[in-house]
């Protein structure tokens, strides 16, 4: 009877236990699915939380730790009311409602105004960091936004937990003065400083300065403080990332292998020489022929046999399809991805986004976007033209945060210059490329 009695003591304990690690382990993958785990969650669950994401929303977070988490911290201080805490406030350009820059452009000019407050023009050893903060002046990609203020966190997470009210007004004190030209000089001392109203910026020679890092540029690599930098820009906001996994979850299929696969993010409408869209940027590209993109396929087709997918994505309509049709014809054994629900406004340009496609948002279209730019995250080779910005920023955040266990570029529409390197081979340019 005793041993009847610790046997059916051990059945129920073993009976409870598994209970528990089933229910431990179906809420571990719900929690894995929404990309909600808490700051606290093991280095092994924050791997698994990106290899189930696979087919559903994830982006980098401070919770990762090493820079996204430095950049955060730097940008959340205890006290933003503090005389000792320094600000950088982004503003807007002179005629807001004519800005024709597209997402990524804002990211890269605040990357780099980040980098210029994180550094203090440089200056980093001796005067520290300051907080970057934006205006409040609307944001074209933002006109009527329906799910937060008419700015950036319409869509986006805040850049910092400080407020506007915790900076000092322009013109009204000591403690402020303003840049005319993004490479001015500065005094250092002044604590909120409000930038140039232009669309171009400092540019950053110690990166790493801020960082703690042993070392500092020389032997820490480039492409990652940028990375690090555009992805901490766009966070996406709770209600955007229930949107992108939404459209993720029905276009990604799930038995997708990111290093079985292509991806072809396709720039073209307003990018190219000699289009006749109203209220975007002007034409900065020959836009290379379909069959050019096709050829950059097979390349890589030919080189890993083992491909299996192609992600084809476009703001231009009519370019996705036709290249679609050429995959299918020349490339059958090739499975096609597609945005399913991509709304295609036919521009990268971010002042007239709704003007485009009827009954579209602004929301609907940065939406789109930021789902092709995840997408590509989970391919391994890519055939860009790293003259477009959205393109080559899509190989660098592949290179950095993408699935793939490696990754390959092949530019079809060639532009020479730091970030086109970075995009092509994960590296800076060689001593005299930049101008050729």
């Amino acid at each position: 009877p005793v041993l009847i009695s610790i046997g059916a003591l051990i059945i129920i304990t073993l009976t409870n236990y598994i209970s528990i690690a089933k229910y431990v382990n179906q809420n571990q993958k719900k929690a894995l699915a929404s990309n909600n785990l808490p700051p606290s969650s093991s280095s092994t669950t924050r791997l698994l939380r990106k290899a189930n994401a696979l087919t559903s929303y994830w982006w980098p977070s401070q919770d990762d730790g090493g820079l996204m988490a430095k950049i955060y911290n730097v940008q959340h201080p205890a006290d933003c009311s503090s005389p000792s805490t320094k600000f950088f406030v982004l503003r807007s350009l002179m005629k807001n409602d004519r800005d024709t820059r597209g997402l990524t452009a804002f990211a890269h000019a605040a990357s780099s105004h980040l980098l210029h407050a994180l550094t203090d023009g440089d200056k980093f050893k001796k005067f520290g960091s300051r907080i970057l903060i934006t205006d409040d002046v609307m944001w074209p990609m933002a006109k009527n936004c329906a799910n937060g203020p008419e700015t950036r966190e319409c869509y986006f997470e805040p850049l910092t937990s400080c407020k506007l009210s915790d900076v000092d007004p322009l013109n009204t004190s000591n403690s402020s003065a303003f840049l005319k030209d993004s490479g001015d000089e500065y005094d250092r001392s002044i604590r909120t400083l409000y930038s140039a109203r232009k669309k171009w910026f400092r540019l950053t020679g110690q990166k790493y300065s801020w960082s703690g890092l042993g070392g500092g540029d020389a032997d820490h690599s480039t492409i990652f403080m940028l990375a690090a930098t555009l992805a901490y820009y766009l966070r996406p906001n709770p209600y955007i990332r229930e949107q992108i996994d939404k459209q993720l979850r029905q276009s990604l299929p799930a038995d997708i292998d990111p290093d079985r696969t292509i991806g072809v993010p396709i720039r073209r409408s307003d990018k190219c020489y000699g289009h006749t869209l109203e209220g975007s940027a002007r034409g900065e590209l020959d836009c290379p022929a379909l069959e050019v993109y096709l050829n950059g396929v097979k390349q890589f087709v030919d080189f890993d046999p083992l491909v299996e997918n192609v992600i084809v994505t476009s703001e231009d309509k009519a370019a996705c399809d036709e290249f679609v049709e050429l995959v299918k014809k020349e490339l059958p054994q090739l499975r096609i991805i597609l945005n399913v629900g991509d709304v295609q406004q036919g521009t990268g340009s971010g002042s007239m986004l709704e003007a485009y496609v009827d009954q579209a948002s602004n929301a609907d279209v940065v939406v789109s976007a930021l789902t092709s730019m995840h997408m590509h995250l989970r391919a391994r080779y890519f055939v860009i033209t790293s003259l477009s910005t959205w393109t080559s920023t899509i190989a660098v955040m592949a290179r950095v945060y993408g699935f793939a266990s490696e990754v390959y570029v092949h530019d079809v529409g060639r532009n020479r210059n730091l970030f086109s390197a970075l995009a092509r081979k994960g590296c800076e340019p060689l001593t005299g490329e930049r101008g050729k």
